[in-house]
């Protein structure tokens, strides 16, 4: 009866390996603590302008990036960049993806208090600023819309008052 009892035992333990190794996966993610990296619609986003030499020989891009310390919130802003950040929109909000326990809303902020100067993008550890806003895609281009009046999918990079590099946009009708 011991006997019995072990050699159930034994094979309960192997079946339950054999079960764990059997572990599907989803889109070649096998591992539980990467499969919480896929957010749909996550992507680093590309800035392209005038200047923008796209598609010739030894084209390094502009990337919307964070002047701040990896992680941390700050200015947005463009610059070459190796390893740029993510973002992802969800429920109308822009948000940069640093890891899975670390995911911060991009805010638009009005730093002259006027309506006609351009407004600010900084990501922040809330969700502040501009109120009524929301992003959204149009094709390929990222817009900010706020009413209605919306950027166009057009966004300036220059030095804000401190003389800080940052992303602004303008609001028109």
């Amino acid at each position: 009866m011991a006997f019995v009892s072990m050699l159930l035992a034994i094979t309960s333990y192997i079946a339950s390996l054999l079960f764990v190794a059997a572990m599907p996966s989803f889109e070649g993610v096998t591992s539980w603590s990467s499969i919480g990296n896929l957010v749909p619609g996550m992507s680093f986003l590309e800035g392209l302008g005038p200047a923008s030499t796209q598609g010739t020989a030894g084209h390094v891009p502009f990337y919307m990036s964070i002047a701040a310390t990896r992680g941390n919130p700050g200015n947005v802003t463009m610059y070459r960049n190796r390893s740029p950040p993510l973002f992802y929109i969800h429920q109308s909000q822009l948000w940069h993806y640093h890891n899975e326990s670390m995911i911060m809303p991009v805010n638009v902020h009005n730093t002259t208090g006027s309506s006609q100067l351009p407004l600010q993008m900084v990501v922040g550890t809330k969700s502040e600023g501009v109120p009524g806003g929301r992003w959204r895609w149009q094709g390929t281009m990222l817009f900010y819309e706020n009413g209605s009046q919306n950027n166009q999918g057009l966004f300036y990079s220059c030095a804000d008052v401190n003389g800080l590099n940052g992303l602004f946009l303008f609001l028109q009708w």
